[in-house]
């Protein structure tokens, strides 16, 4: 075991590349990635709603958080909820908190304040059109999707006053398929399903990691990486888990290079798949 130096130094990189403590400017965007963000991006500048769905791993946060970054900050204001069994009076006071509503006061219901507000947004001539991102959106209780519903229309002028994303899992749409789901449903333009990566994408996810963590690219051999991206099938989570894990083997065992041999004994690799 190395106890003199760091695993930094020992692979000479400037950060460890698989790490979930820091976030990527330009984050790896496949193909299909790509034409989900120019469709997201497209139905947003047209005050649309969509849902972005996909098992967890999928790429479905990092998507949402280049959607956020690539909003214009004097069109949009995003408003995201990384959802996390909030209530539905919860909810409403995070979205509230988020856009500037008091919620001080029982004279007027929260959910008219914020109605309101957001009608007073998009009538401003520097109103800034209200984004609102659910993750986990699975979760939701009934009344709170139909609270967010409510708040996407301005009943006064006809048009819609704020734009929805929902992000969940594959049973996100089975949710929105019931039929008391159906005026969130109806307001929804298109759901996307986020796919794994395929074996060319997967292994260029391995080496754009690399490179953005300025770390050698012959780290990982190339028999390796075929073996890494046949174990984690295109799951983007596993394939930083277990590059994490491999790394962190071959450290112990004072070795430069992620072999296949390497792979192979690597039990908390298995155990963990």
């Amino acid at each position: 075991m190395n106890s003199t130096i760091s695993i930094a130094e020992f692979f000479s990189w400037r950060h460890h590349p698989f790490a979930d403590t820091y976030t990527l400017r330009e984050p790896f965007m496949s193909t299909s990635d790509k034409r989900v963000l120019q469709h997201g991006s497209s139905l947003l500048a047209n005050g649309k709603s969509f849902a972005l769905t996909g098992p967890s791993g999928s790429g479905k946060s990092t998507l949402i958080q280049h959607i956020i970054a690539n909003l214009d900050p004097h069109r949009y204001k995003p408003v995201l909820i990384p959802y996390g069994g909030l209530r539905r009076t919860g909810m409403l006071k995070t979205i509230a908190d988020a856009i500037g509503v008091d919620v001080a006061g029982r004279q007027i219901p929260l959910l008219v304040k914020l109605q309101n507000h957001i009608i007073n947004m998009n009538s401003d001539n520097n109103g800034r059109h209200p984004v609102i991102i659910i993750d986990d959106a699975q979760l939701m209780e009934r009344d709170s999707l139909l609270d967010l519903c409510s708040l996407m229309a301005n009943p006064l002028k006809k048009t819609v006053a704020s734009s929805l994303i929902l992000v969940g899992d594959d049973s996100l749409p089975k949710l929105l398929s019931l039929y008391v789901m159906s005026p969130v449903r109806t307001r929804l333009t298109a759901f996307f399903p986020m796919k794994p990566l395929n074996e060319d994408d997967s292994v260029e996810f391995i080496s754009f990691r690399l490179r953005n963590a300025n770390a050698p690219e012959h780290i990982f051999e190339r028999e390796a990486i075929s073996l890494i991206t046949a174990h984690c099938q295109g799951n983007r989570r596993q394939i930083m888990n277990t590059a994490t894990l491999l790394l962190d083997e071959a450290f112990l065992r004072n070795e430069k290079t992620i072999s296949p041999q390497l792979f192979l004994s690597c039990e908390p690799v298995h155990v963990s798949g």
